[in-house]
């Protein structure tokens, strides 16, 4: 049987590894992980399709969920998401070692009803991620 749910990460996942370029641990990845099934109930990744190639597997996703809690600057909606994303990942000895991800955030906070702010300050002084929003 293949393990699924958050605690997967720990078998899929090498113990360290890099996510979008920074050292990671497969514990905080699970701990993440059931962070955004905290926020939206019924949280979901379909994978749509998968290309391997080498050490690498590339995979096309589907997330899906209804916003329950609040969630970065958007208080509870009460309303679905369908986001797509792509997650490149690369294996050594069986075990991810390192993990781009992408998802389509941009999207997901129109679908809650959130402005992304796209004033020049707010894209030079942003971090990385989707906190530039507003309700």
């Amino acid at each position: 049987m293949v393990p699924r749910g958050p605690a997967a990460a720990l078998e899929f996942y090498a113990p360290r590894f890099t996510l979008n370029g920074a050292e990671e641990t497969a514990d905080a990845f699970t701990s993440g992980s059931l962070a955004w099934r905290e926020h939206f109930s019924g949280f979901s990744a379909t994978v749509d399709e998968v290309i391997v190639c080498g050490d690498r597997v590339i995979s096309r996703t589907t997330f899906r969920g209804t916003h329950q809690g609040a969630f970065e600057t958007v208080p509870v909606t009460g309303r679905s998401i369908d986001v797509s994303g792509i997650d490149v990942f690369r294996f050594r000895d069986g075990r991810v070692v390192e993990h781009w991800h992408e998802a389509d955030h941009y999207a997901m906070f129109v679908q809650l009803g959130a402005t992304p702010r796209l004033d020049a300050a707010s894209v030079v002084n942003a971090a990385p991620g989707p906190s530039a929003v507003t309700k």
